[in-house]
């Protein structure tokens, strides 16, 4: 039997395997109890895993089931398959699997994923694996590489409780040259304990976590900027928070980073009740630098609609620099 039709075969197995499993993730989401839910994802867990163990499973997309979240990287070293069921309380229970490639055999190989956020005490400097994991369904998959080395990264949501919302940033590599997967790292700038960020924050507030282009301004120049340097020694206000001021365009650059809106309690003595906690107005980020994420405060976020009668100016033909615009902040400027 040739290659192709093997091939054709195995695809085809697939196809009706999915379509098997396509009507369980639809009580998984839609099914009006507890019970029916619950009982309908513990076979959905069943057939996925024995679908994953196949050999070539990496290859298939998977696309009809769209209600999972299923993210692969771009050097295929790992994709990962993550969901929610909602009890009827309001409480968020996560389910996943990895798939990754063990580099010593060669072969793809399925890690489950258990949800034992409840359990981890202190989830920003815990280490976890697929056994240990602290839940989310992720909805981004960062890859970077810095040197030889690959880095990546995931942002997730977990819907918790009534009382609380979650956002994640969480590391993920692998353990050795295994597939082993392995939850959180050191990789946040001078910040060796902790090894992810949980935000935290009201379920009726909006909260943003994303991986974008956005502009920041960089301190070291801000530093040796003289109007800068007047104002931190007059002990005022810095002019260039004022939103209608525009910073020096020497110091500010636009490149990718991890962006998110401060959280800050709704009323004083607030600050450790997280059912609290609501979007500032204020952006931060983590920029990407020698393998570490480094904090970014005050983000200048982008406008997509500049005032009308504003004029970019360039530097040089073919440049790109932001151009300021009063009340807005910053937008990219392209020839």
């Amino acid at each position: 039997m040739s290659f192709i039709s093997t091939f054709s075969q195995s695809n085809q197995a697939m196809k009706e395997l999915e379509a098997n499993m396509k009507p369980l993730v639809d009580l998984v989401f839609d099914a009006p109890t507890d019970n029916e839910r619950f009982n309908a994802n513990e076979k959905l867990l069943v057939n996925l895993e024995e679908v994953l163990s196949m050999s070539k499973s990496f290859s298939y997309s998977f696309e009809g089931l769209k209600r999972i979240s299923i993210l692969k990287s771009p050097d295929n070293r790992f994709r990962i398959f993550t969901w929610a069921v909602i009890a009827q309380d309001g409480t968020f229970e996560n389910f996943g699997f990895v798939q990754s490639l063990n580099e010593n055999s060669g072969e793809y190989e399925v890690y489950k994923l258990t949800d034992r956020s409840e359990e981890i005490f202190n989830p920003n400097e815990a280490k976890c694996d697929n056994a240990n994991w602290f839940g989310a369904v992720y909805y981004d998959l960062i890859q970077l590489k810095d040197q030889d080395r690959t880095y990546y990264t995931l942002l997730g949501f977990d819907g918790n409780s009534i009382y609380t919302k979650r956002k994640i940033i969480e590391p993920i590599n692998f353990k050795g040259r295994s597939s082993q997967p392995e939850f959180g790292a050191s990789v946040f700038f001078k910040e060796r304990d902790r090894k992810r960020f949980v935000f935290e924050y009201n379920p009726e507030t909006s909260f943003v976590l994303k991986w974008d282009n956005q502009y920041y301004e960089n301190k070291a120049k801000q530093k040796n900027n003289p109007i800068s340097a007047f104002f931190k020694r007059t002990n005022t206000p810095n002019i260039q928070a004022d939103k209608n001021v525009p910073p020096d365009p020497s110091t500010v650059i636009y490149e990718q980073m991890i962006v998110y809106e401060k959280l800050e309690p709704m009323y004083e003595g607030m600050e450790n009740m997280p059912q609290f906690f609501v979007g500032s107005g204020f952006v931060n980020g983590f920029k990407f630098e020698r393998g570490r994420w480094r904090f970014i405060e005050g983000v200048l976020p982008r406008n997509d609609n500049p005032k009308k009668g504003l004029e970019p100016k360039r530097k040089r033909e073919g440049s790109e620099q932001p151009m300021y615009i009063p009340n807005k902040g910053f937008k990219k400027i392209t020839k």
